[in-house]
């Protein structure tokens, strides 16, 4: 099977029609191959022709590999400038698309590319996730045969409480550097009778051993897993739960070892009631800061989301279950705090066999948000393999604008369901760069951070017909993209998603716009000084637009997409 994704090539087909004088005299000829080589010029290349086809047409090397982009324009710049061209178009890279010999692979839909499933192999085609970190912060792990050659060392963060406690960490001992699973199982639970081996099954599901024969195929096969266990016996305490997030980003915890192989991607596929605690936020928020992506489960309760923590923490990209139809599963939460959704109900994964305590290595389907996070969490992975640069929002964006629609109702769903392929593409055209500066980008992570959705068509004509009329004067640029995103802020919409921000029938709303802003703009809760100095110019000045100006132009801000 062959793949057809975009790809970098050093060649480029330019036919001409049947009756052209390029096919029909030397002079015709010479004139058609000077400007072909004058529009590589234009464009820093120096182009050679090379033979001519089967079918006719000429193939042509430039002295450099070219993005998919660069020598689709080329080629559209050849085109325009000669009417007797038929067709020019990039020479493309074909590449072997990856069917993994896992035996059970075919039983593994949800990485496949028919929607709903995440259409990995386009992704490992160029990726399989090779020098990422990601930490699965669960009930540790079993070192499971189609497992443990991915698997890095890990820590154990459930504590052992002298009094007693509701949480147990059923190994005998509090925080070590043993993060296996000794098993979950919870005799004051009745719905919890039996250990649900719950990281075992996320951290295949990212990484498993692909292509070896055994088992089942990890959607980030490349990468390594790091196994922080945080939840015991009955669950998991907050405190014990966000040191294990700051601790898989590399941040220093007091008598714990530093984390010497830090994660790029932590996935949480856990939760419960509440808002977002400011334990979680902070924990969340440091992460970002070292460049990790969080990943976290909207929760199983077909409710709010925006009730559920940490889904609902600032910073986190909430991922929602969809079923085999790509409708949402009946379990799942909802609403505008989620992110993305990806396939959750009968995923087939890594497991064991044993009830209560290990026994043996296995193979089981599981249902849950749970699953759907570590699908984004493996797509992360694949996307800052492809494009180790990227900033931490540059890959929370891609993984939005590279999504597929859904194909049934799906309401509350998030922006669209998870393109593994669609996303690494989108990673490696990213580049190095900070795209913030791109109109087109600004607008559409608008969209994204205050109304959680891709802009529709006409929204985002209208806006760039705003900044297209500045004719790059940087004054003038800078002062649309304050009123855009004071516009958006402001809207009926952006009031229907945070009726605070509603000045009508906001009890505070000055305060609500600094929180709000925080939230949205730095993915983050405001800090106590920052937030009180806002508030109070707020309150003298009903400045508005400078407050928004302050935010948008500020490095924290533009951290988030790369170099500020």
């Amino acid at each position: 099977m062959i793949a057809f994704g975009a790809s970098d090539t050093d060649r480029i087909i330019v036919r001409y029609r049947d009756q052209a004088a390029a096919r029909k005299t030397t002079a015709g000829a010479r004139v058609a191959s000077r400007r072909v080589t004058d529009a590589a010029h234009q464009r820093g290349l120096n182009a050679s022709p090379l033979r001519t086809d089967g079918r006719g047409a000429q193939v042509w090397a430039v002295d450099r590999k070219m993005t998919y982009e660069e020598a689709l324009a080329l080629t559209k710049q050849i085109a325009a400038a000669d009417p007797e061209v038929e067709y020019a178009e990039p020479d493309l890279i074909m590449r072997p698309t990856l069917v993994p010999n896992d035996p059970y692979y075919p039983f593994q839909p949800d990485l496949h590319p028919i929607t709903p499933g995440i259409n990995a192999p386009a992704a490992w085609d160029r990726t399989s996730g090779t020098g990422v970190v990601v930490a699965v912060a669960d009930t540790g792990y079993r070192p499971h045969a189609d497992l443990a050659a991915n698997l890095l060392g890990g820590y154990d963060f459930v504590s052992l409480w002298p009094f007693g406690a509701s949480v147990f960490p059923n190994d005998g001992d509090g925080r070590d550097s043993d993060a296996r699973d000794p098993g979950d199982w919870c005799v004051s639970d009745p719905n919890h009778q039996t250990s649900s081996w719950h990281g075992t099954h996320v951290a295949g599901t990212i990484g498993a051993v692909t292509n070896n024969g055994v088992g089942v195929a990890g959607i980030a096969h490349g990468a390594r897993i790091l196994p922080v266990r945080v939840l015991g016996m009955c669950g998991g305490y907050s405190s014990d739960i966000a040191d294990g997030i700051s601790w898989a980003a590399g941040l220093p915890i007091s008598g714990v070892p530093n984390n010497v192989t830090p994660a790029r991607v932590i996935n949480l596929s856990l939760g419960g009631p509440g808002s977002c605690l400011y334990t979680y936020a902070n924990a969340i928020s440091a992460a970002r800061s070292k460049g990790a992506v969080v990943v976290v489960s909207a929760g199983n309760s077909n409710g709010d989301a925006a009730n559920a923590m940490p889904a609902n923490c600032p910073g986190v990209v909430a991922v929602a279950s969809v079923n085999a139809s790509g409708t949402r599963s009946s379990f799942s939460n909802y609403g505008p705090t989620v992110a993305l959704a990806a396939p959750g109900e009968t995923i087939l994964s890594t497991y064991n066999t044993g009830t209560t305590t290990p026994v043996g290595d296995a193979y089981a389907y599981s249902s849950g948000t749970s699953m759907s996070a570590p699908h984004v969490a493996g797509v992360a992975a694949l996307m800052l393999s492809a494009n180790p640069s990227l900033a931490v929002d540059a890959v929370t964006s891609l993984l939005r604008s590279s999504s597929r629609a859904f194909p049934g109702d799906c309401t509350g769903c998030g922006i669209g369901l998870v393109d593994a392929g669609a996303a690494v593409n989108a990673a490696i055209a990213y580049g190095a760069a900070n795209r913030i500066d791109e109109s087109t980008f600004f607008v559409q992570q608008l969209y994204f951070d205050v109304l959680r959705r891709k802009p529709d068509s006409g929204g985002l004509a209208f806006y760039m017909g705003l900044l297209n009329a500045c004719n790059g004067n940087p004054a003038c640029l800078a002062s649309t993209r304050v009123n855009i995103a004071l516009g958006l802020f402001q809207s009926q919409e952006s009031q229907a998603l945070y009726p605070d921000l509603n000045p009508a029938t906001s009890p505070n709303y000055n305060d609500a716009f600094v929180t709000r802003i925080y939230q949205c703009f730095l993915q983050r809760n405001f800090d106590p000084d920052g937030g009180v100095t806002w508030y109070s110019y707020l309150n003298g000045t009903n400045d508005y637009a400078g407050v928004m100006t302050a935010f948008i132009t500020s490095p924290e801000y533009r951290k988030r997409f790369g170099n500020p």
